[in-house]
């Protein structure tokens, strides 16, 4: 299995449906984000609800990880800043920056990462079946 590996290939709008049958609560249950479509990118984003950083949309970029290590790394891209915020390169540097922000960043990421292993999972075993 390599190292890197591209969202392109987790299906993000798809995992929605996905999401909602987790027995516990997860973040998109707890309305932490909602997976945004665009109609000029072919790829879905992540807009956040609520709180501080409410209307932020970002999308991500390359995802990898460290071998040995329970750590993940990846690029992400923020299409629009929270609706409470000015709209400046230098706002933009300080949410790219902010350690906390990323870290909800990864966490939604491994959610709808294990929502997509869990899919993938159950359409196995459901072929596996028929």
């Amino acid at each position: 299995m390599p190292s890197q590996m591209s969202l392109n290939s987790i299906k993000i709008w798809r995992v929605v449906k996905t999401i909602s049958q987790f027995v516990m609560t997860t973040l998109f249950e707890d309305n932490v984000y909602m997976v945004v479509e665009n109609l000029h990118q072919s790829d879905a984003a992540i807009e956040l609800t609520g709180g501080e950083w409410d209307g932020l949309v970002y999308q991500y970029g390359k995802v990898g990880f460290e071998n040995g290590k329970p750590n993940i790394n990846f690029e992400r891209t923020i299409r629009r800043l929270p609706h409470n915020v000015e709209k400046t390169e230098e706002e933009l540097k300080k949410h790219l920056n902010n350690v906390e922000l990323k870290t909800l960043m990864g966490d939604i990421l491994v959610e709808v990462m294990q929502a997509q292993i869990r899919k993938d999972n159950e359409q196995r075993s459901t072929k596996g079946t028929d």
